[in-house]
């Protein structure tokens, strides 16, 4: 049975004490209120930074999934002298002529009352949802990590309307968010709603907070055990899970689909539609965002892989999971049909093809629909090469091993190619070089004897998929 936990909100503490014998830290400290009636977030932030001239903040994108625009932004010193702010597409540059405190403060409005992503935001009369790169104008984090400068402390304090609950990607103490840093602030989910069912258990090692709202045609226990799967899968296979705490936030939305954890953080978005099932596809999307808290930062360069291996992994270990290779290969044959499908599949590699910024979701990328075949294509040369005693699992492993010890925390293309070619040898690098590589079309027959190769078994595509691949086939010629 899942044990319910109440969460309460509480005043904002606005400094910690620093650690005995270490230097205090730069602080970041917001209060935000949430304005549910006229869809927008009232903030007011508190900056202190030792470093001498002009402060530059980042906005959050206003362009989709955000759905969010910054107005009003205004900044004073710490004695409430105005201080001057020019603005410039998404930056805010505030001029200062002393290095203490910049106190600034905005207002966010939304475009949406129904969030129809978990990449997205949206705020009704009902209830909160936002991705936290959707809300906070702050100072970026990749320009601190390229200074080898350490980020403030942040701390966050959400103010909702009464009788609300909030939820977030930090651990919650005193009503108070503490990210560990600035890298924090990007892609972890914030939400506050009366009606949230809050479930906190002990998971691979770890705390997980599952957060549900609305009521579906399954039971909070059905979605938690998908959810656990799929981090003891991804623990017992890749290491442990690479944050102490991982927060899920189940809503209704518009789009039957999930999305989220950008750049493998600790919180997971799941936007279903109301009468949805846990049917095979969002088991599968639940694996796969579950997966991103390990390979989401660490190969965050290699699309193809953050997003399409990731893919091929997770219909993997949730059909061990379930013991039904059927599953693996349902997934997979239909991946191979839209691959099929994408115009410019035999014109661009996936590399060519990230660089290109083709727009569209993932059932028109090669990013995600090649790339998840290439985890099938690669995993199965590696187990064909080493006669089952090794697999893509080991290069994986080795890979997220030479992340771990980076101050980037990513690898290079060219690393993970040498991962694989060693897992597997000279099969591992035919197979690099004609579905990494190069632009072929994929043959159905590859597709069936590496799921072959990796499950045992046999498993044709359905006839639908024939007969696509039959009309594409006389299209080509």
């Amino acid at each position: 049975m899942l044990a319910r936990l109440a969460l309460a909100a509480a005043p904002l503490a606005l400094a910690a004490p620093a650690a005995r014998g270490q230097a205090p830290r730069d602080t970041l400290v917001y209060t935000v209120a949430v304005q549910p009636r006229d869809q927008h977030l009232t903030v007011e932030a508190r900056l202190t930074i030792s470093a001498l001239g002009t402060v530059v903040l980042t906005a959050p994108p206003s362009a989709g999934p955000a759905g969010t625009s910054v107005t009003g932004l205004s900044a004073t010193d710490e004695l409430g002298a105005p201080l001057p702010v020019r603005h410039s597409g998404a930056t805010f540059a505030i001029d200062r002529a002393a290095p203490p405190a910049v106190r600034f403060r905005y207002q966010l409005d939304f475009e949406r009352r129904v969030a129809e992503g978990s990449t997205g935001s949206a705020l009704d009369t009902s209830r909160f949802y936002a991705v936290t790169r959707s809300v906070f104008v702050a100072p970026d984090p990749t320009a601190f990590r390229k200074m080898s400068r350490a980020y403030p402390v942040v701390r966050v304090a959400i103010v909702p309307p009464p009788g609300w609950e909030v939820v977030a990607g930090w651990p919650v103490e005193d009503g108070t968010f503490r990210p560990s840093d600035g890298g924090d602030l990007v892609g972890t989910t914030v939400a506050a709603a009366p009606d949230f069912r809050v479930y906190r258990d002990t998971v691979a090692g770890g705390t997980r907070l599952l957060a549900i709202r609305g009521h579906r045609y399954f039971s909070d226990s059905a979605l938690a055990a998908v959810i656990d799967a799929g981090l003891r899968k991804g623990a017992a296979t890749f290491g442990p899970v690479p944050v102490a705490r991982v927060t899920y936030t189940s809503d209704l939305g518009r789009k039957g689909r999930t999305s989220g954890s950008l750049q493998g953080l600790a919180s997971i978005g799941l936007i279903w539609e109301p009468s949805e099932l846990l049917e095979l596809a969002r088991s599968h999307d639940t694996f796969h965002e579950t997966l991103h808290l390990w390979f989401g930062g660490a190969m965050e360069t290699e699309r193809w892989w953050t997003e399409g291996v990731t893919d091929y992994l997770a219909a993997r270990l949730l059909a061990e999971w379930k013991g039904q290779p059927e599953d693996l290969a349902a997934l997979c044959w239909e991946s191979y049909r839209n691959y099929l499908a994408i115009d410019h599949n035999t014109r661009m590699t996936m590399a060519e093809e990230n660089r290109a910024s083709v727009g569209g979701d993932n059932t028109e990328l090669l990013v995600y629909r090649k790339g998840m075949l290439a985890g099938l294509l690669l995993d199965a040369a590696i187990r064909r090469e080493t006669h089952g005693r090794s697999t893509l699992d080991a290069a994986a492993a080795r890979l997220l091993t030479v992340a771990a010890a980076r101050r980037s925390r990513t690898v290079r293309e060219a690393e993970i190619r040498d991962a694989v070619v060693d897992a597997g040898g000279a099969s591992a690098a035919r197979t690099w070089s004609r579905v990494v590589d190069a632009a072929n079309l994929l043959s159905e027959a590859e597709i069936r004897e590496a799921l072959r190769d990796v499950t045992g078994r046999t498993f044709d595509p359905p006839r639908e998929q024939k007969r696509r691949k039959a009309l594409r086939d006389a299209g080509d010629r």
